[in-house]
């Protein structure tokens, strides 16, 4: 296997993790600036959490009754996990797609918020179609997912310098011959 592919992906990994952190308290933060007539809108759309209804939903099909700790745990894994494996994909594609990590990731997290929030939620039915909810739901979550993926490129970008710094095992690690013949 390419071990620079693997790298790419490890390297995302680590980056979507602290991505994940971020686009929770820049979404936290950001919604304290919507109305109370859409956060009323939002939890009125949104009954359960969408990873917690998708941790009720795999566990149900095999047989499976979650209570209500349990389906936070399993929800909180699911979005952790969602956000480690998008930042391995963003990972992977950052240095192959140019596109993907121009304006610091901003076109990846456009493209992140827009495919989880308008594509995957409503079509696995775990949120209304898009369009019932108000901009500032879609601003929020746009902004969020901007966030996570300019944190991914900050570790990323990180990671590959210090990985370079400390020889690349692409490029094995030489001494200098000079010091050989000292010591």
């Amino acid at each position: 296997m390419n071990n620079k592919l693997v790298k790419d992906a490890i390297f995302g990994a680590i980056g979507g993790a602290a991505g994940t952190f971020v686009l929770d308290k820049v979404m936290g933060f950001l919604s304290g600036y919507q109305s109370k007539r859409d956060k009323w809108l939002e939890r009125e759309l949104i009954r359960e959490e969408p990873t917690q209804a998708l941790a009720r939903k795999a566990a149900s099909s095999v047989g499976i009754d979650l209570g209500k700790e349990r389906k936070q745990q399993l929800g909180t894994a699911v979005h952790w996990g969602y956000g480690i494996a998008w930042g391995a994909i963003y990972g992977v594609l950052r240095n192959r797609v140019g596109v993907t990590s121009k304006a610091a990731g901003v076109p990846f997290g456009i493209g992140f918020g827009l495919f989880g929030e308008g594509l995957l939620l409503p079509t696995f039915n775990l949120t209304p179609p898009a369009t019932e909810f108000p901009i500032s739901s879609h601003l929020v979550g746009v902004a969020a997912h901007c966030a996570y993926a300019a944190t991914a490129e900050a570790v990323c970008s990180a990671l590959e310098a210090a990985d370079h710094a400390l020889g690349s095992s692409e490029m094995p690690l030489q001494t200098n011959p000079e010091l050989r013949k000292a010591s």
